[in-house]
């Protein structure tokens, strides 16, 4: 026996076997060795040692005693082994002084042989274990590739964390207060107990008419016919489920020994059988799979459809909203591969509709951008979906499908609450997206929708500008039909006549348009900050140019206005003029604007009270808080061609409440002048209490407002406003928002009643509200009741007729 001052040596052969094969020749196939710190050699790379069993253990070797039993034939479900042997083996280690003798040991290890199970028994003195020992390759083989304790609670020695072998808690070896592995030889107090469970001797249906070389094909063809593929109603189908079952309580698949990892490629090739099985065995279900963007089973379920795969996961245990590598959930697999059957099933389990992958794309973006409108469908349906959620590129589901071209998914978007305002990083709205892509349809749509035409992106280009550097000639057609303006700069002050090739086709086009709108892109010829355009999409009427545009009031005759500055009362705020102590804001009883020059909603819009604005006289900044009117037109606005009005005016933008639109301006005329005046259609009352009463005339004189249409259901409302003078009879009418107003929308107010008390015997009102006051059934059924009450009267009292100017 050797000393232990000896050291290991790499080509010393085992003494218990004559026939074994050298080391030396089988170096380069085993691996490099490790070295712990003790001397302990450990081959590396022993995963790949694949020693023939029948070349190493044999029954003729010396001093090895062979009690040969027969045992009973087991059946392999996988490799279609018949049989195993089971040899025991002991090896040489080297001695330390003052270890104790020990009794005889035998080691067991299952080697795969065929057919029969062969008991090789040694006996011989074990040696205690050392630090210096050698393992040998035949050692390391046997430690490796057999199962060395095979049921029981044994305590399991990993000496390097790659290879693990088990002792029997009894066999270790205590030497001043350590525990030895009998093994190896090494340090086994951290060894863990594990505890192997008898295994189950039930014999599997033979298979006689198959060979035994074609057993783990026929085996594995006969679980994919077994298995089911996922489709039909909502539920897992009953009769699937209750045949896999009948499987298992037959017993058929108990002898199965697959690796967990095999639960993830079954499931994503619906093997439902042998799913089923391996989560009997006690696989995790929520088992990943690193080499595949670590997706669990259910992933590759959700992801191939197989929706009964999905039911038998989920009922396990398996998380409904895990993510893989990329922050994927099952969910959004099933929506991007468009198994609308899997989706129903996954959210009626509970999977979350809100949760991103890395690109920021919820389920909803990934079903608008494959066009699958199913699953679109049954996620708008969902209470907690969020049509209006943006990717990390600002993306909507709704511009996914502007982009695709895919109309029917923008109708169904747009119908439960798609914005089609809504932009991206770039500032782009769909319409830029529709135009890109050339589909006049969907831009048409977005249009009707109330799409601003004029919208531009952070590089300043317009759809127009899109659509014609990208040659959509439909697209173009379609937005010059809208009035669009052609004469529109981008940031590098281009505008879309200078994106196309000079006598092109579309330069063509766009040149003659930009001929024929001159003239009339701005009714208001550069009065007004904002350009008001003028349009005709009716008749071929001419756009108006039979009064003299002005931004104010103006007078034709002589009046005295006093406008002494120092007759002003005026603040000395040094804020934004927001508090009480404000002496202007006093005069209005309040500042009635807020931060963003909107009047507030407490206001009375009935009769609201009079708004003294901050004046040249104050000593606040020019940008406080209480003067609006007074910085101009800010709102882009449009004169259109009504179907039965004549002009009309409509917001080319939203418009919050409260927001200042325009103001009504005209020729100041006294109440005499009006009532000489033949055409008062154009006349607003200023209704001062004081002195002489006063009208603004917008028939000769007159801005954008001359154009707004009456409405019974008005969207402005009038305030009396001073900015320059304090003078009580000529305050200047202000226009408001009442309510938000989109863009598109037709502007108007109510002309009043006593307007009506005259007009309506001329023409009957046509704004189309279904609360129109003057309509001709309106006013037809007025006028009956007024005959059945004065036939019930009688009452030949006369009356004096006052209309309001």
């Amino acid at each position: 026996m050797d000393s232990p001052a000896d050291p290991p040596r790499r080509g010393r052969k085992p003494k218990s076997l004559s026939a074994a094969p050298k080391i030396g020749k089988q170096q380069s196939a085993l691996g490099s060795t490790k070295s712990t710190g003790t001397g302990f050699q450990l081959l590396s790379g022993q995963t790949s040692l694949k020693l023939p069993a029948e070349n190493i253990i044999s029954g003729n070797h010396g001093s090895i005693h062979e009690d040969e039993q027969d045992a009973p034939e087991t059946q392999s479900s996988e490799s279609g082994n018949a049989a195993k042997s089971i040899t025991t083996l002991s090896l040489p280690a080297a001695r330390q002084e003052g270890d104790a003798q020990r009794g005889p040991e035998e080691f067991k290890a299952v080697n795969p042989a065929p057919p029969r199970l062969a008991w090789k028994t040694m006996v011989r003195p074990a040696p205690a274990p050392s630090a210096l020992k050698v393992a040998c390759c035949l050692l390391m083989y046997f430690l490796v590739h057999t199962v060395c304790l095979i049921q029981g609670t044994f305590m399991e020695c990993q000496p390097d964390g790659n290879i693990s072998h088990r002792f029997h808690r009894s066999c270790a070896s205590l030497i001043r207060g350590q525990v030895y592995c009998p093994h190896c030889g090494e340090e086994a107090s951290h060894a863990k107990e594990v505890t192997i469970p008898k295994p189950d001797c039930v014999t599997a249906v033979p298979t006689a008419a198959v060979p035994a070389h074609k057993r783990d094909t026929a085996l594995m063809d006969r679980a994919k016919v077994d298995s089911v593929t996922v489709g039909g109603a909502i539920d897992p189908a009953k009769e699937s489920l209750e045949s896999v079952l009948n499987a298992l309580e037959d017993g058929k698949y108990k002898k199965f020994k697959l690796p967990p990892k095999q639960l993830y490629f079954s499931a994503k090739r619906g093997e439902l059988q042998r799913i089923l099985h391996m989560l009997v065995e006690g696989v995790d279900p929520n088992l990943r799979m690193y080499s595949e963007k670590r997706k669990t089973p259910l992933h590759c379920a959700a992801e191939e459809g197989h929706k009964e795969i999905c039911h038998i996961l989920v009922q396990a245990g398996a998380n409904l909203d895990m993510c893989d590598a990329e922050q994927r959930t099952p969910l959004i697999y099933a929506c991007e591969n468009n198994h609308l059957e899997t989706v129903k099933y996954l959210l009626k389990a509970g999977a979350s509709t809100g949760h991103k992958d890395m690109r920021g794309s919820t389920c909803l973006h990934l079903a608008a951008r494959g066009g699958h409108t199913g699953v679109l469908q049954y996620l708008v349906s969902m209470p907690s979906i969020d049509v209006n959620c943006k990717d990390d590129g600002g993306w909507a589901p709704l511009t996914w499908a502007t982009e695709n071209m895919n109309l029917e998914q923008m109708k169904m978007l747009i119908s439960v609450g798609a914005d089609v305002q809504i932009r991206d990083k770039e500032e782009n709205v769909c319409l830029h997206w529709a135009a890109f892509s050339g589909c006049d349809e969907i831009a048409q749509l977005l249009l009707d929708k109330r799409s601003d035409l004029h919208a531009v992106n952070i590089h300043g280009d317009s759809p127009l500008h899109i659509a014609v550097r990208q040659n959509q000639l439909d697209c173009v057609m379609l937005f010059l039909s809208r009035g669009v303006d052609v004469n529109l700069k981008n940031k590098d002050g281009e505008t879309p006549l200078d994106c196309c090739s000079i006598n092109s086709k579309m330069w063509t086009i766009l040149n003659t348009n930009k001929k024929l709108t001159d003239a009339r892109r701005d009714v208001s010829r550069g009065y007004e900050d904002v350009p008001v355009t003028c349009v005709n999409g009716v008749d071929h009427e001419p756009c108006p140019s039979n009064f003299k545009y002005v931004p104010e009031n103006c007078f034709t005759s002589q009046v005295n206005i006093d406008e002494n500055i120092t007759h002003l009362q005026h603040c000395s705020c040094k804020d934004d003029c927001a508090s009480s102590s404000c002496i202007c804001g006093q005069l209005s009883m309040r500042c009635w604007y807020d931060k963003d020059g909107r009047l507030l909603k407490e206001i009375c819009r009935d009769d609201p009270p009079f708004l003294f604005e901050c004046n040249h006289a104050c000593s606040c900044w020019r940008t406080c808080r209480n003067r609006v009117i007074q910085n101009g037109l800010r709102v882009r606005l449009q004169v259109f061609r009504t179907e039965r009005k004549g002009w009309g005016v409509r917001a080319l933008q939203d418009i919050h409440e409260g927001t200042f639109v325009c103001e009504f301006a005209g020729e100041i005329i006294s109440d005499g002048e009006a009532h000489v005046r033949e055409y008062d259609s154009y006349m607003f009352n200023l209704d001062n209490k004081v002195g002489e009463v006063y009208c603004i005339d917008a028939q000769f004189y007159g801005n954008v407002s001359r154009f707004m249409n009456h409405l019974c259901e008005p969207n402005l409302f009038p305030a009396r406003v001073f900015t320059k003078h304090q003078d009580m009879r000529f305050p200047r009418i202000a226009l408001y928002a009442s309510k938000a107003i989109q863009a598109g929308d037709e502007l108007g107010f109510d002309y009043g009643d006593p307007y009506w008390q005259i007009k309506k015997k001329y023409f009957r009102c046509q704004c189309g509200s279904a609360k129109c006051r003057y309509s001709e059934t309106i006013l037809g059924q007025n006028h009956a009741d007024s005959l059945v009450q004065d036939n019930l009267c009688r009452d030949t009292a006369s009356f004096i007729l006052s209309p309001r100017c």
